[in-house]
């Protein structure tokens, strides 16, 4: 081995606190832990001949390098160089040792990427960071440095601002000298870190899709958003008070009677996802909220049937971007949390002080987040199985399980319907633990779920704040204490609980209803001045790409977009709408941007001509979306001024034609047994002289409507003799074989079950033969 004869470098606790400062940017706790580190024993660190920090660590007698004994920077840019930054904007480092390798990746990515760097050794960080000016680079590229294999919630916090790099592809970077060091955890950072890679890109592509839906609900719910109260009073008013979420996993059963207890409600801020709302009533219980934010209209279907005073003392919590079906159903008080850019679309004449709800990716992140918002402490989880509990799906009596009760029978039960509903997603399941250390089954989007509490929980508890998660099922949660419901009631129960009411469902006076329609006229019309500008500009700049090399001509063209662009710019409201839908658009301009920002050798005209193809692109998306904004509008007006809202997307449409449609009844008979599968003549009379199959023919022949009648057996002649004069008409067909019988049988299990019965055997099976059908 060759042996480094450089000088030793010494520890410097100045350069250790302005790397320190650089990296608590966008990574606090690593930060934090690098600073209460004692440093790292059996370090030895000198200077390379290339200028470069180099050095060992030693552990139980084995000598092991951080890098090139004389090359360490060239050694650190080489392997910087083999990263293929242009299609992955994320680089995931395992490894940071002494660091030379990702400040050369750095210095290629700058701004355009984002390096995630996975260094579990907090010592020798201490040691590194003493030693090395690594701050400049830092703090001039997106840099997160990630010290825990298995804690997701801080991975997912280091993502949170750079989500949009994340999507744009992510490379993982083996840095060799470390590979032995890390041993298994690298392996465990890189599957965790998967997961939440792929939480990241669901919760993007979601918001990217669902944009026009968001905006669409924002519309429809402007009315509601001007009259209810919004939750800014409630801020704090629960302060130190214990709060219990309850979500409608599969253990809430576990523990839902422990709710009902006397006295519960009065010293718990209860707060519930509207999927279990009528679950609680129907116990009892009643919370004090319930939140939503979903933009299906299914979700009215959580309040059917639900009166007034059903509701007494529930408040509904929801988001203006729920679907407005929502709000015109829940019958109690609701109120409204802010939205800025609903905000922005009613402008000052609308402006109040709402207060604002942490945004969630689902109802239940939505009620942990008003509790925070409360001021309670702890919040006790109930029902947060995110995974599926037992090989269940829903919690017990869920509206599902009625909706599934005529498909049960001895061979089709709950408990396999529920085993069905998970393994349809078998592609997407993943293993993992349970608050009982037993494997247990999840999927992809509780996974994301996952990601995103763990985040929000760890971030809790560094502002000294406790969650307890008493779901008595699901997988383990960090960040959380674990206890049975029962014994949090027991521990954490105060003072009684006093909240501020909403007093009921806010109602619009005409005259307000006039001005909010007057407000909406005059965004429409801001929508539809982008438009225009849009498409004026986009013919600008496909002159403009002819021009390029004539400055002249080129510059005049320039000064006119730009006063195109001012125009546009004065739209402020109707802009930010078209923005918020043009999302995708957005995503793809930063993409053209970094493309040309990391491409070189490219001539100065070169560059332009791709900025001016990339701007003639992104201005067709706007006024696409422009349009498309103002056809929202166009609906919210007529909506709020009396007609319907627009709560799910438009039917496809549908086709009337002149063309007859022929309908045929189909009769399967079996002369010789009976439904029960005994013995029985079938020509034998059974009323007024006629047997079975006559009366049925007899029955059939009064319609007006019927075609024809198809009769299958498997003796046509003999059963056309038992139909005798009122089968003239019909059509007798051959159908016998081993098949038949069979699902005769798998029938008779199930006869009082739609489907379900053996071989998933059906109703139709009795009267659909593919080959007759043909």
């Amino acid at each position: 081995m060759t042996t480094n004869t450089g000088a030793e470098r010494p520890a410097d606790p100045a350069l250790l606190s302005r790397n320190l400062a650089a990296i608590a940017r966008r990574s606090p706790i690593a930060a934090r832990a690098i600073a209460a580190s004692p440093g790292r024993e059996g370090a030895a660190f000198l200077q390379a001949p290339d200028g470069g920090l180099t050095g060992t660590i030693t552990d139980a007698g084995v000598m092991r390098r951080l890098g090139s004994a004389h090359r360490p920077i060239e050694e650190g840019k080489r392997l910087a160089d083999t990263v293929a930054i242009e299609g992955n904007a994320a680089s995931v480092v395992q490894g940071f040792g002494l660091g030379h390798h990702c400040r050369a990746l750095a210095e290629r990515l700058r701004f355009t990427g984002v390096i995630f760097a996975f260094e579990p050794d907090i010592g020798l960080l201490r040691e590194v960071l003493s030693r090395v000016d690594h701050s400049d680079w830092i703090v001039r590229t997106n840099f997160v440095l990630l010290t825990d294999a298995d804690d997701a919630g801080a991975i997912a916090a280091g993502m949170c601002g750079v989500e949009g790099l994340v999507v744009l592809g992510t490379r993982l970077v083996e840095h060799p000298a470390s590979k032995a060091r890390l041993g298994d955890s690298a392996d465990r950072f890189a599957a965790r870190l998967a997961e939440v890679v792929r939480s990241v890109r669901t919760t993007v592509m979601t918001t990217m899709v669902q944009s026009p839906i968001t905006l669409r609900n924002l519309v429809m719910n402007a009315d509601y958003y001007a009259a209810c109260p919004g939750i800014a009073d409630l801020s704090g008013a629960a302060k130190g008070k214990p709060s219990i979420v309850v979500a409608a996993g599969p253990s809430l059963h576990r523990n839902i009677e422990e709710l009902s207890r006397p006295g519960v409600r009065d010293k718990f801020v209860i707060i519930a996802v509207q999927t279990v709302l009528k679950t609680l009533l129907e116990r009892g219980i009643r919370p004090h909220f319930v939140t939503a934010l979903d933009h299906a209209d299914l979700s009215k279907r959580f309040y059917e049937g639900l009166g007034e005073e059903d509701v007494e003392g529930v408040t509904l919590v929801v988001e203006a971007k729920a679907n407005a079906s929502i709000l015109e159903a829940f019958p109690g008080e609701v109120r409204v949390a802010g939205e800025p850019l609903l905000d922005t679309m009613l402008g000052a004449g609308f402006a109040r002080e709402r207060g604002e709800i942490t945004p969630g990716a689902t109802v239940a992140h939505m009620a942990y987040y008003l509790a925070r918002h409360l001021g309670c402490d702890p919040v006790v989880l109930v029902g947060q199985d995110l995974g599926f509990t037992d090989g269940q799906y829903y919690h017990a009596h869920a509206a599902i399980h009625q909706v599934w009760s005529n498909e049960l029978n001895d061979f089709n039960t709950l408990e396999m319907l529920e085993w069905q509903r998970i393994v349809r997603s078998r592609s997407m399941l993943h293993r993992a633990t349970d608050v009982l250390g037993r494997p247990i089954y999840t999927d992809e989007q509780m996974t994301t779920y996952l990601a995103q509490f763990e985040r929000d929980f760890l971030h809790d508890a560094q502002r000294g704040l406790s969650v307890v998660d008493a779901t008595e099922g699901g997988v383990r949660k960090r960040h959380t204490g674990v206890m049975t419901l029962r014994a949090a009631i027991e521990k954490f129960a105060g003072g009684t609980v006093e909240l501020p009411r909403a007093r009921g469902k806010g109602v619009l006076a005409e005259a307000t209803r006039e001005k909010l329609v007057s407000r909406l006229r005059e965004v429409r019309q801001e929508t539809g001045r982008i438009e225009v500008l849009s498409d004026q500009t986009a013919a600008l700049l496909d002159r403009l790409s002819q021009v390029l090399d004539e400055p002249r001509k080129a510059n005049k063209i320039i000064g006119e977009v730009y006063e195109l662009r001012d125009q546009v710019h004065a739209c402020a409201a109707g802009l930010a709408l078209v923005q918020f839908v043009n999302q995708t658009g957005a995503l793809n301009r930063f993409k053209a941007d970094r493309a040309i920002e990391l491409e070189d050798g490219l001539s100065e005209l070169e560059k332009q001509k791709r900025r001016v193809a990339r701007d003639t692109t992104n201005v067709r998306w706007i006024a696409e979306a422009a349009r498309h904004v103002g056809e929202l509008l166009d609906r919210g007006i007529e909506a709020h001024r009396g007609g319907t809202k627009l709560t799910r997307e438009r039917a496809a449409g549908v086709e009337v034609t002149r063309e007859a449609v022929r309908v045929v009844a189909h009769v399967h008979v079996d002369a010789a047994r009976g439904g029960l599968g005994t013995a029985r003549d079938l020509a034998m009379p059974i009323a007024g002289g006629k047997n079975a199959l006559q009366l049925t023919l007899a029955r059939l022949a009064r319609s007006r409507r019927l075609d024809g009648v198809v009769i299958t057996s498997d003796d046509p002649d003999r059963t056309r003799a038992i139909a005798g004069s009122e089968g003239q008409n019909a059509t007798f067909v051959k159908a016998s074989g081993p098949a038949r019988r069979l699902v005769e049988v798998a029938r008779l299990t199930a006869r009082r079950s739609w489907r379900g019965g053996l071989g998933n055997a059906s109703v139709f099976d009795e009267v659909f033969d593919p080959a007759i059908a043909r």
